[in-house]
């Protein structure tokens, strides 16, 4: 008579959920003679039920490469035993192996009742609204730092295998070292990997370019065709118009994680583009009285970042005047 029991523990078996006392107690029962029959019959069954389900080819191999570990690990163990039970043994290992192998149909199985609750998946999102920064630990011990106007998601399979967040906006990571699963940030149409390391990534919707910039370690960046392998203090500009990955070296690389110390640095940067990102740090509207204080141009470092100070020291350099309107800037040209 069939032993559903060892069956349930086959199922449970190929979803990562048994103990180590389960597994040994499952390959006393693979060495049993009767036990083969029993998962044929079962599996044919089974499988016959799955036949017209589509299963990826990534998954079948997936799961047949964690049978062959297994029996791997199993082979192992049998050579540290006494050589005498190891010759009677692996006489009959041929028999086990074959009924292990029939197991790819458990996972196959499995796979389809797992796909019927991938709606269970719970999702979780972090965010920084405008005017706000935040930070979180991510599962694994990741740690990232969000600035203003920014969304991170990721959800409940996140570390099973890959580790995978979505970025919408600006976020500073620190990834916990974790060589069996990848740390992969997906930021508007680039993604980041991470092979142990720290690292910014700029990806505001409203910009042209994604921005990744690396300060230790190593990073992967990939969008469509195009990858490149970033070293410490260099920076990758992924133009979301052109679709092209552009490396360099930035003279001030520290400009790019400033903000996590409330500080505000400016390479250049016209007006126009400092007001989108003072909309975001401080939630403000900022309007023009002309379009030629648009164009005007401001360098340089800001550390009391007070949105007075930071209009009192641009007006140093810039020709403009401001007027603060409760929620709402006037920017106009000094007479």
């Amino acid at each position: 008579m069939m032993d559903n029991t060892k069956i349930l523990l086959l199922d449970r078996f190929m979803r990562g959920e048994t103990s180590p006392e389960e597994e040994q107690q499952l390959l006393a029962w693979f060495r049993e003679v009767d036990s083969q029959e029993d998962i044929l019959t079962f599996y044919r069954q089974r499988w016959h039920e799955s036949a017209t389900k589509e299963i990826s080819e990534e998954v079948q191999l997936r799961m047949f490469n964690q049978i062959r570990d297994r029996i791997n690990t199993d082979k192992t163990v049998l050579q540290k035993n006494d050589r005498k039970q190891n010759r009677r043994r692996l006489l009959r290992w041929g028999q086990y192996a074959a009924a292990v192998i029939l197991c790819v149909v458990v996972g196959i199985t499995s796979h389809l009742y797992t796909r019927q609750s991938m709606a269970e998946v719970k999702e979780y999102m972090v965010e920084a609204e405008k005017g706000q920064r935040a930070s979180v630990t991510l599962p694994d011990g990741t740690k990232v730092w969000l600035n203003s106007h920014t969304q991170i998601i990721y959800n409940s399979n996140y570390g099973v295998e890959d580790r995978v967040v979505d970025l919408r906006g600006e976020a500073y990571f620190e990834v916990a070292k974790d060589k069996e699963h990848r740390f992969v940030v997906k930021a508007g149409g680039l993604d980041v990997e991470a092979l142990g390391t720290t690292f910014n990534v700029k990806a505001y919707k409203e910009d042209d370019d994604v921005i990744a910039t690396l300060f230790s370690g190593s990073i992967r960046a990939t969008a469509g065709k195009h990858s490149a392998v970033l070293s410490p203090a260099q920076q990758v500009a992924f133009s979301r118009k052109s679709e092209t990955l552009v490396v360099d070296s930035p003279e001030n690389i520290a400009y790019a994680s400033m903000w996590r110390d409330n500080e505000l640095a400016f390479k250049g940067e016209t007006l126009n583009d400092i007001a989108i990102r003072l909309n975001r740090l401080y939630n403000v509207q900022i309007e023009f009285k002309s379009e030629k204080i648009k164009q005007y141009r401001f360098s340089g470092v800001i550390k009391n970042n007070s949105l007075d100070n930071v209009f009192e020291i641009i007006s140093l350099t810039s020709p403009i005047m401001y007027e603060s309107l409760g929620d709402t800037i006037l920017l106009s040209e000094r007479k």
